[in-house]
Order: C-alpha cells, then structure tokens, then sequence
C-alpha cells in the first residue's frame, strides 16, 4: 500500500493500528519474564523428601498404597530419619529412627511404631499392628535390590508368611528350594528340599527341608521346624500365595 497516495489519511490508520496493538496486549494472558540465571524457576522441582536437601535417601521401600525412605542421619539423630508418602495424596509423614536390626527400620513417635524391612511394612499401635503391606520393591542408594527371596532366574512355587518367617518354595523348573527370612532382622535360611509333595488338593501340599539334624516342615497351614526330632517352633500360616 503507497501511504503517500492521494487521500490517504495516514494519522488515522497509525491511531487505527495503535489501538488494535493495545487491545492486544491487553487481552493476551501475562508471562513472568525469567532471567536466564533463574530458568530453573520454570521447571517444576520434585518433592524433597528428607529434611533437609543434604540428608540424601539412602533405602527405598515401595508398597501398593505408600512410598517409604530411610534418611540419613544427622547431628539431632545420627540413626536417619524414616518417611512415608501417600501415594492416594501425597501426604508425609516424617519421625526420626529409634532403633535398626539389619535392614530392618523401626521409627517411633508417642504410641505408634513405624517398621519397615525389604519384605514389608508396618504400623503398629499399642502393641497391636494396625497397617501392614507388602514391600513390592525395596533399592538401597546405589540402586541394588535389598530383598532377596528366591535366587535370580528361579520361580517362587509358594509364598507364606507365619508370625516369624517369610518362606519362599523356589525353583526352576521344579521345587529345589527352601528359602526363609526371618521378620526380626532379616536373616536369610537356605535349605534345598529333600521333598515336597504339590499334587492333589491344594491343603494337601507339603515341603520338606533337612539341614543336619534340623527339619523344616511347610503346609499351607503351619510351618514346623523341629531339632533333632524335637518341634522347636510350630507357627500358623497367615498367608499363603
């Protein structure tokens, strides 16, 4: 267009064009202009979870409903610090660690005790255990797994759990092995089975595991473990997968 032509009013079309820029401006939604040093404002940053940013995670445990880390520790508690995140809404619950026994973390604030280990997770009140889940994974800070259950490449042919054990039947093909963790400490038991019998009825099951002059006895129903003939422990079946 030749804004010199003939009849052009030029002041009217730059008053035109002024007011259309600043309508514009004016209905066009506000951006916070960041510096290049403060970019960083504009990403979205993770929850922290420990305390502070210098008390790193150094054990994970991850269960259906929860997220649970063990911190480390500091000048107020040198034994770490235990943290739980909802995973329904994100909401935390931070107490320091009162004692540990291997892997296994006990926090304790007032009434209630807060025990995790690679296997599971509980809360107890009163004595009484008032939430317990079973940990899916459980990664130490260097990424390695904590739980071990079966041996790498084996199959897990049972699962009970009794008031002081976790068993694992695990194999290849074939039931081979007995496998125990004990819920105090996390002591692993290995035994190979010297029989089992899985045909028939499902109560009908039974693994036999013989280390020296000790016997391990496991049924869907009860685990008995006998010592030279004699029951030395005999604990119910809680849960059987």
């Amino acid at each position: 267009m030749n804004f010199l032509q003939p009849g052009f009013n030029y002041k009217s079309t730059f008053k035109l064009a002024l007011l259309s820029a600043t309508s514009l401006f004016l209905l066009t939604p506000s951006v916070k202009a960041v510096s290049a040093n403060n970019s960083e404002q504009l990403i979205p940053q993770p929850q922290q979870i420990c305390p502070t940013l210098k008390l790193l995670p150094k054990r994970s445990f991850d269960t259906a409903k929860y997220s649970v880390y063990i911190c480390r520790g500091d000048n107020n508690n040198a034994l770490g610090y235990y943290v739980r995140i909802s995973k329904t809404d994100n909401s935390k619950i931070t107490v320091p660690i009162t004692s540990t026994t291997g892997e296994t973390y006990i926090a304790t604030k007032g009434e209630i005790a807060y025990a995790v280990t690679p296997y599971e997770l509980q809360v107890i009140k009163n004595r009484r255990v008032v939430l317990k889940e079973r940990v899916n994974n459980a990664i130490a800070g260097d990424g390695q797994p904590l739980a071990k259950g079966c041996p790498e490449g084996e199959n897990i042919f049972g699962e009970a759990e009794t008031k002081s054990f976790i068993v694992y039947i695990c194999g290849s093909n074939l039931p081979t092995n007995y496998i125990a963790i004990t819920r105090s400490g996390n002591r692993r038991i290995a035994v190979a089975l010297s029989s089992y019998n899985s045909k028939g009825a499902p109560e009908a099951s039974q693994y036999i595991a013989v280390n020296g002059d000790i016997r391990y006895i496991l049924t869907r129903k009860v685990l008995r473990i006998s010592d030279n003939g004699q029951t030395i422990i005999k604990e119910k079946v809680l849960r059987w997968n």
